[in-house]
């Protein structure tokens, strides 16, 4: 059983004894579904667990406190511009190639399989050319592709500390993009051989200072729930939740 997302993140997600709130294009509703698929071999699944997801799970907000940022808040700030400040998790002792194998392999199984939501829905991305570059990158059989920049961001604000979000394509971006939150950890990960290579002062893995970035995602966490509440239908047992 491969999980889309890592099946002790969605274990997370279930607080006081109640459902996670699923949301779709067609329907919002708490359920105990998880995403996953007869997809991968126990290899594989290891070596993601093992490279990637078992790392980051000690970093994303766990309901008890969120590492990443208390290590934030007593580091030395590397720039500190009006809604960004940016960090050096080099300096701060975090090895940050963890992190990026975990987005690239959300991102590469986002890729390979239509994900099954609820009411026949279906979630995926088309990572073309790059599927396959980034699937070696997973394997261990070749580095980080070119035109391939991760930038995390640490959320400052509550609410995105909670939720996950799938991997999904960022309308308006200059260059191929993908967005994906995970409790408190907001992956923008551009996937593009166009891209500028002065991206790199952004990415936690190819930056000298391999850099994390401190913000406030109150407001793009708004904005990127806003269409689907204007679609979807909010199911009964939301309406009873006392969490949303």
């Amino acid at each position: 059983m491969s999980h889309y997302v890592g099946h002790a993140i969605q274990r997370l997600c279930r607080q006081a004894g109640e459902d996670p709130i699923l949301m779709t294009p067609k329907v919002i509703l708490a359920t105990p579904r998880q995403l996953w698929a007869h997809l991968l071999c126990q290899g594989c699944e290891d070596r993601l667990n093992r490279m990637g997801e078992n790392v980051v799970l000690q970093w994303l907000d766990n309901n008890h406190g969120f590492r990443l940022l208390e290590w934030m808040q007593r580091s030395c700030v590397v720039k500190d511009e009006r809604t960004v400040v940016t960090f050096s998790a080099r300096d701060m002792g975090i090895d940050t190639e963890p992190f990026a194998h975990f987005g690239l392999g959300l991102l590469w199984k986002g890729a390979v399989h239509q994900w099954n939501t609820a009411e026949g829905q279906t979630t995926s991305i088309n990572l073309g050319p790059y599927e396959d570059c980034i699937r070696r990158y997973l394997l261990g059989e070749a580095g980080l592709p070119e035109g391939v920049y991760v930038i995390l961001a640490v959320c400052g604000d509550r609410g995105s500390r909670g939720m996950v979000f799938a991997p999904t394509l960022v309308a308006g971006s200059p260059h191929q993009m993908f967005s994906t939150l995970i409790r408190g950890l907001w992956f923008h990960i551009i996937v593009d051989k166009m891209a500028k290579p002065g991206n790199k002062d952004v990415c936690c893995v190819r930056s000298e200072k391999k850099v994390l970035h401190l913000e406030n995602c109150e407001k793009r966490l708004i904005e990127a729930g806003r269409h689907l509440y204007k679609s979807a239908r909010v199911a009964p047992n939301v309406k009873r939740s006392t969490t949303l």
